[in-house]
């Protein structure tokens, strides 16, 4: 166990070191190229922001990746880490040429469909949940299909203000990270930290600096969505005794958040005669920056969040309930916390006016202190002398 741990550290460890050295090239690269989010409508930025944070993640990954061979044969990924390449790259595509919904929905069920027919990572299995255990082949395919691409949809329309999809992220590989580790599954324990580590500094540039601010884009978080689906059939595979009978509702609970944000939203969209794939301002993040709370705490509400889940889900697995109670309990307790907390937010913003001006004014106090923090650690970030000299030349001859 003890040498497992050290290779997920060590794993986590390249990693983060290999995106904190390439973040200020990639930085300088995307103003020189023009790989920028402009401001617009709905987006929340004031000017244009490097979308490159998803190849500096890709690239720590596979460095690292490559590291840990050198440690532990990892031959079994080959087919994980070649699907989030390929996906990588489909979402690299769409943040450079911006290319339709349709288009990228069609690669992700392929992608889904083609890891799927390897035999190793599909939704197979109810593990007793409403009695139901081995699922007939058509339907695993589509349950398969549904998880996959909805967990890379979710994770994609989720990622709206600094540092929330990045940290789900973390939040999520270290949680499997570590639910591997106790398995004694390390190849997968060492595949999440090693995609923890390198989310870390992308985490610390996107949220506090200024010089090396950075957008994930969709080549991030669509590799990401992937990763969770990937994660999400290992964990329901784990033969564990104590644990193997409510792994179901445990990956509810682990993608709780995005999961029931992005059915709320589609739901809506289509309920109001609109396409579920267009953007808008209805996600869960976008209700709390109405109430004008800075980004570094919306993302720190709704990560808390995610650990109140999974605290519960441990909570009401020491009862030892009926495995399709304890799935019943689950789903509901994330529907209340999730949708609860928007639409309470929303009618108080439509129609208690007073209120919800009250619970600004209550924001505003509150953003005092983090927004000196993040400049604080901003400060920190951009003095360090990471390629400065070439990123700050090259912004001088843009302002000429």
């Amino acid at each position: 166990m003890t040498s497992q741990l050290l290779i997920c550290i060590s794993c986590a460890f390249f990693a983060c070191l290999f995106a904190t050295l390439f973040n200020p090239t990639l930085v300088l690269l995307a103003y020189k190229k023009g790989i920028l989010d402009s401001p617009g409508t709905r987006k929340l930025q004031t000017k244009p922001v490097p979308v490159i944070g998803g190849i500096s993640v890709y690239l720590a990954a596979i460095s690292s990746s490559i590291v840990m061979n050198i440690f532990q044969p990892t031959e079994s990924l080959f087919m994980a880490l070649a699907a989030c390449s390929i996906i990588f790259f489909v979402g690299l595509l769409d943040d450079l040429t911006d290319i339709s919904p349709y288009k990228k929905f069609v690669f992700q069920i392929l992608i889904v469909a083609i890891l799927f027919a390897s035999n190793s990572y599909r939704i197979d299995t109810m593990n007793g949940v409403f009695n139901i255990f081995d699922l007939p082949l058509p339907i695993s395919l589509l349950i398969s299909l549904l998880t996959g691409v909805g967990l890379m949809k979710a994770l994609n329309m989720i990622d709206g203000v600094d540092g929330l999809s990045s940290g789900i992220g973390i939040c999520t590989c270290g949680f499997c990270g570590f639910y591997f580790l106790i398995h004694h599954d390390i190849v997968y324990a060492a595949l999440a930290f090693t995609f923890l580590g390198s989310l870390i500094p992308f985490f610390f540039c996107n949220v506090f600096s200024r010089k090396y601010k950075m957008f994930i884009g969709d080549s991030g978080s669509l590799v990401m969505g992937l990763l969770a689906y990937i994660f999400s059939c290992r964990i329901l595979h784990e033969n564990d005794a104590l644990i193997d009978s409510k792994n179901v509702s445990l990956m509810v609970a682990i993608f709780a958040i995005p999961i029931f944000d992005t059915l709320r939203v589609m739901t809506m969209r289509m309920v109001h005669g609109g396409s579920p794939f267009k953007a808008d301002k209805t996600h869960l993040h976008h209700i709390f920056v109405s109430l004008k709370l800075p980004h570094m705490l919306i993302t720190m509400i709704i990560l808390l969040m995610v650990v109140s889940i999974e605290a519960f889900w441990f909570l009401l697995f020491s009862f030892n309930l009926d495995v399709t109670i304890h799935t019943l309990i689950v789903l509901a307790f994330c529907a209340t916390m999730v949708w609860g907390v928007y639409f309470y937010l929303n009618y108080t913003k439509n129609h208690r006016p007073e209120r919800f001006a009250t619970y600004t004014d209550w924001a505003l106090k509150l953003r005092k202190n983090p927004d000196k923090m993040v400049s604080k650690i901003g400060r920190f970030i951009d003095g360090l002398k990471m390629n400065e000299h070439g990123l700050l030349k090259y912004r001088a001859q843009r302002k000429h």
